[in-house]
């Protein structure tokens, strides 16, 4: 983490987009002993929290009951930009008591050094970190120091329409097991106003997550193994790179719309049985259902022609190092982490080992997601890594548009990089 420690002003100060924080709520507004670690005078905690989590106020509602002079205000904000008003929080120590984060974003947010680290606490309440997935824990640690507790784990899968398939004359009781296989089978799904699989071609997310996959999958990867170049024009991720562009220019096997598809509008095409094969997780398992009654679906793991390799994400906790309650806030993450608690809260799988055998996740469909866990894996983290996923979907941007070749395009991306990596 040498690397990462030396780049920590640059990249913090690139990323910071100058996010407006008008109605924050400080973290100095809470109040009592309760904070210092006291239990006999009530305390208010400011929880930040991501917008989708409908079941937050269940949650929070479980954790008052059991802590009665803890009180949890949460403030939930979208996607877009929810990011970056965190960042520049940390940066402006003015932030909530609490913050459930990608686990992407600990180590540049640890960068500011807005957050606190939870050593002392975990090492205090003896939590068995040993029952974490080991790439979950490794993801919120910065210089050997933990920075946030992983409630969420996820990881992807290939999801396949058993309707196509059987009108296509494939197999419907499996998916592809390799890349060469998803070639064969989306051809032969591609009919009429149906085409065999989709990609995303808009959203930095969900471009580079599903490109990364496939890279992975293959043997690749995004970086060299000190995370100072590119790996991007090696072998391995070429071929997917060129893969994952083909499918859309030469193959025609993708839809016309993709450049405007986003993963919402793949899973969408899915659901009306406009395409036999898409990536996604476990989270897009109730929509389609509860869209289409009748929708036929599987599930496998993520098609790979070597050794088994995908992302590994997921959402943590934090305290910000300003909050005067870090006592209080410390129960609440130790509350949400629990293996039955994560699992609730979660909307793909609890980043909890123990919670694999909880009822929810014994769903056919969703087991093959919960055994990609294993195969999983966190991407590079260092300050920079947003910077680097916006310069390989520009550059993809070029190919797909056909203005530039996938070589091309993964050169000028690889230069790029390259140069963001040497200015530390």
């Amino acid at each position: 983490m040498s690397n990462v420690k030396k780049s920590y002003a640059a990249a913090v100060a690139a990323m910071l987009l100058g996010t407006s924080l008008a109605g924050c709520s400080g973290a100095n507004s809470s109040s009592g002993g309760a904070g210092a670690g006291g239990a006999d005078k009530p305390v208010e905690l400011t929880f930040w929290d991501a917008a989708w989590n409908t079941n937050t106020p269940a949650i929070v509602k479980k954790f008052e009951e059991k802590y009665p002079n803890i009180k949890i205000k949460v403030q939930q904000f979208p996607d877009n930009g929810m990011s970056d008003k965190y960042l520049l929080a940390l940066k402006q120590k003015n932030g909530p008591d609490l913050m459930n984060m990608a686990v992407d974003w600990v180590t540049p947010f640890a960068a500011t050094g807005g957050l606190a680290a939870l050593d002392d606490h975990i090492k205090k309440d003896q939590v068995d970190l040993n029952d974490f997935y080991d790439g979950a824990v490794s993801v919120t640690k910065v210089n050997d120091k933990m920075y946030a507790l992983p409630y969420r784990a996820e990881t992807h899968g290939l999801i396949f329409n058993k309707k196509l398939f059987e009108a296509a004359g494939l197999d419907s009781s499996k998916g592809p097991e390799n890349w060469n296989q998803v070639l064969d089978m989306a051809q032969k799904l591609t009919k009429g106003d149906a085409y065999g699989i989709a990609l995303p071609g808009t959203n930095v997310g969900n471009v580079t997550t599903q490109l990364f996959n496939m890279i992975q999958s293959n043997g690749g990867s995004i970086l060299n193994k000190d995370n100072t170049k590119s790996a991007l024009t090696e072998p391995a991720a070429m071929e997917m790179v060129k893969l994952y562009v083909e499918l859309f220019t030469k193959y025609k096997v993708v839809p016309n719309s993709m450049l405007q598809n986003d993963g919402v509008a793949n899973r969408n095409l899915f659901t009306n049985d406009k395409v036999g094969m898409y990536m996604t997780g476990i989270y897009d398992l109730d929509p389609i259902k509860q869209a289409n009654a009748n929708a036929q679906m599987g599930v496998t793991m993520v098609p790979a022609n070597k050794d088994r390799k995908t992302i590994l994400g997921g959402w943590a906790v934090g305290i910000p190092a300003a909050s005067k309650n870090q006592e209080a806030a410390w129960k609440f993450i130790q509350f949400i982490t629990q293996p039955d608690i994560s699992a609730e809260y979660s909307v793909t799988f609890s980043a909890r080992k123990s919670a694999a055998s909880n009822p929810k996740y014994q769903d056919p469909l969703v087991k093959p997601l919960l055994d990609a866990l294993t195969y999983a894996q966190p991407l590079p983290q260092i300050p920079q890594w947003n910077q680097i996923k916006q310069i390989v979907f520009d550059q993809l941007q070029t190919a797909l548009g056909g203005k530039a070749t996938p070589e091309e395009a993964m050169n000028q991306a690889s230069k790029a990089i390259d140069e963001l990596l040497a200015n530390k």
